[in-house]
This record gives C-alpha cells, structure tokens and sequence, in this order.
C-alpha cells in the first residue's frame, strides 16, 4: 500500500529535516518506495537534500500552469525538477476551494508535469452538498475526465480519491462507500483508456485516514493506498497507517 503525506501549510525546512531523518531510521527496513511526502515549497530544497539517495518520494504540493514568467509567487514546474521530485500533487479540494483553480488549469498542470517527466497526482472528491444531493458520481467522472484531458495512454499518473466532507474532519467514507468510488473510478479508466492503464493507475483514498482506520480501508479493492492529512505530520503514526495496511 502506498503511503503519501500530504503535509499541507506545516513544517519549515528545519522540521522538515527533523522528520525526514525520522522517518529513513523508522522506514529502514520497510518499502522505502512506498512512501510519498509532500512538503511545501520552501522544504522542497531540505528534503531533496535530506532523501537524497533513498527510495522515499517526494513532491510539490501545487504548480503553476506557466514554466516561467512574470507570475509573482507561483511555483514553476521546471524548478520542481531541479529538485529531484518524483511527484506533483494537483487539483487538491483546498486549491478547488480556496483558490478557484479550474478543471483546465488542473489539465495543464498535468500536462506540464508529465512533460517533465514527473508523475502527477490527481485529487477529485465531492463535497458533502454534492453527496446527499445524489451528485458524487457525476462529480467525480466530470473532474477525473477533465484532468484527463492531455493525457495519453501511455504516460502514468495517481489518483487520490478524497471526498471534501471527510478532509480533516474525523469523518471518513466507509469502506463500502469507498468500495464503491473506487470502482467506479477504475471502470472510467478502463473506458477511457484501457485495462492496461487502469490496471498501472494507482487509486488512494484519502480523508482523514488513521492509523486506527487503515486496515479496515486498506482491504477494500481498488484502494491501492492513501492520500494522509494530520496523520502524515507525526513519524510514528505515518509508519503506522504503513504498518496497519500492508
């Protein structure tokens, strides 16, 4: 099972270090490979310092649509490249949300990630308006297709399933609702595709996952692992979630 941390606006470069030499003592006799963190931007540099020359992965948060320019402020792809990123997280809830960003800007940004040769993590997820209304699959297929758009056949990419209601929350999709999502995100992949590439395209589900959860959603099919929030920022509970699923 994949484990990737998604460590949002939290831990300076300093703390960044500190966790990271942590977590090589605590992931040493584990799947290195299987572990993602997602700093943010300004740890970037730390952690391609600190992972250098092990199997953890680790990657951007957010980039911009543009590689250069006069954009104050924004992270260009090509400099995430420089850093040695294995990753791309993109179209996460809290860029939907917060920052407006659209089902266009999250194709390019996936364009633009491939083309680096860097893997794109794609986030969908609805919101809980969206689930009682009936609307969770339609949401869903809308976002997974759109972010899709510029993609080939070919090329590899993640998916992270995360309903927006269960995001820091403590509330978490039970498995058969997860059962459910995830499977319907792999018969879209399988027509859109095929089942070759459906079958490469890792699906995490993501929405407060725990150490006291993980097992229970890890035997869900199709969940091939999990996107972790609050429970990434803590070594111990990171490893945990790693031990309870595998």
């Amino acid at each position: 099972m994949i484990c990737a941390g998604n460590w949002k606006l939290n831990k300076s470069p300093k703390e960044t270090e500190s966790f990271l030499k942590k977590l090589l003592i605590a992931a040493d006799q584990l799947d290195q490979s299987k572990f993602i963190v997602f700093p943010p931007a300004l740890s970037l540099a730390k952690a391609s310092e600190i992972l250098n020359g092990s199997k953890i992965n680790y990657g951007c948060q957010n980039i911009s649509t543009v590689n250069s320019g006069a954009f104050t402020g924004e992270t260009s792809v090509d400099h995430v490249k420089e850093l040695n990123c294995d990753f791309v997280l993109i179209g996460h809830s809290e860029r939907r949300s917060l920052f407006a960003e659209t089902d266009d800007e999250v194709a390019t940004k996936v364009r633009l990630t491939l083309d680096q040769g860097l893997k794109p993590m794609i986030c969908i997820g609805e919101t809980l308006k969206q689930r009682e209304a009936g609307e969770t699959k339609n949401i869903l297929k809308s976002q997974l297709l759109a972010s899709l758009e510029k993609v080939s056949s070919t090329e590899s990419i993640t998916v992270a399933y995360e309903p927006v209601w269960a995001i820091g929350t403590g509330k978490v999709a039970g498995p058969e609702q997860v059962n459910d999502v995830h499977n319907f995100l792999r018969d879209i992949l399988i027509k859109k595709f095929d089942e070759s590439f459906a079958a490469k395209t890792p699906l995490l589900y993501g929405g407060s996952v725990k150490p006291t959860n993980a097992a229970e959603l890890a035997k869900v099919e199709n969940v091939d692992g999990f996107l972790i929030g609050g429970a990434s920022l803590q070594v111990e509970s990171f490893i945990q979630i790693y031990r309870n699923s595998n």
